[in-house]
């Protein structure tokens, strides 16, 4: 059986999606793992600030010039950046990695739903609030903690929706350079929050676990990403994404032996139902893309 060159751009273009969401939520889970050394405050610190330096290498960021009408939308960038990866390891302090990507979903699902011409899509906002709602733990002595966790998660995707509008125009004026400009600015705004990493960087361990982490959580999923989306429509290529709380479900049973209840198992399910929902909605001609640093 013989694959035209369409049929195996399209598989290719899947299998790097999924090599990708592998990548996000694995970074993510080695990130939880460090959370007994480090705070998330220093691993995102961490996590940004050697992402920033590889891509800013990788992407020639250097051949930018700024210009002074143009900081103020990409200081906005990095804000959306920083404030999207620092909640988001707050939020997986205290509640499991898929869940906090279940949840992290609302964000560009609002962003979709706001720019849709039909009032029928804002259904998936209430199958999202749903879904959130049996994330809710039961009465325990971790619920206060949980809820915590899930209040992090919802403020990530406002940053996540944040990021998507921006990060729009920033591309629009500095092509596949804008993520490295991005990354540069919330790694300077995180900075402030990081208040052990003159230990950090002396642990030749944890040194080498961020550069993990910033290689699997950015450099590696935004390569096979860009590669993605010049193969696949961009509608098809956010279904495949809105599957990553799956997958990290998953990917964090195996790394971190996080178990989700059936009941959380379902609510994950609605969101991500949710988000795909809006994607293929007919009024879909935003094909927004949810592609993350």
């Amino acid at each position: 059986m013989r694959f035209s060159s369409t049929q195996f751009d399209t598989t290719t273009a899947v299998i790097a999606v999924v090599i990708a969401m592998l990548s996000i939520t694995a970074g993510a889970s080695i990130a939880k793992s460090m959370f007994s050394t480090l705070s998330p405050e220093n691993v995102t610190v961490l996590r940004l600030s050697i992402s920033a330096i590889i891509l800013f290498f990788g992407l020639k960021a250097w051949q930018v010039r700024l210009k002074r009408q143009e900081i103020l939308i990409v200081f906005i960038y990095g804000v959306a950046i920083a404030g999207m990866n620092l909640f988001f390891y707050l939020a997986i302090k205290t509640v499991p990695v898929a869940i906090a990507l279940a949840v992290e979903l609302t964000g560009p699902l609002c962003v979709a739903v706001i720019f849709s011409q039909n009032r029928s899509d804002y259904l998936w906002v209430l199958f999202a609030a749903i879904g959130i709602y049996l994330l809710i733990p039961s009465s325990s002595s971790h619920s206060e903690l949980e809820l915590t966790g899930l209040f992090y998660a919802l403020v990530a995707a406002f940053f996540w929706g944040m990021y998507i509008l921006v990060g729009k125009e920033v591309g629009q004026c500095y092509g596949s350079k804008a993520p490295a400009l991005g990354l540069i600015f919330a790694s300077l705004l995180v900075i402030p929050f990081g208040d052990s990493l003159p230990f950090a960087l002396m642990n030749t361990e944890v040194a080498l676990l961020a550069l993990v982490i910033a290689l699997l959580s950015s450099a590696v999923p935004l390569m096979l990403e860009m590669f993605a989306l010049r193969k696949l429509p961009t509608n098809s290529y956010g279904v495949l994404t809105s599957g990553e709380p799956v997958v990290g479900t998953i990917v964090s049973f195996f790394i971190l032996g996080e178990q989700l209840t059936i009941m959380q198992c379902f609510g994950i399910g609605i969101i991500v139902l949710a988000s795909m929902g809006t994607l293929l909605s007919p009024s879909s001609s935003r094909k927004t893309v949810k592609a993350r640093q």
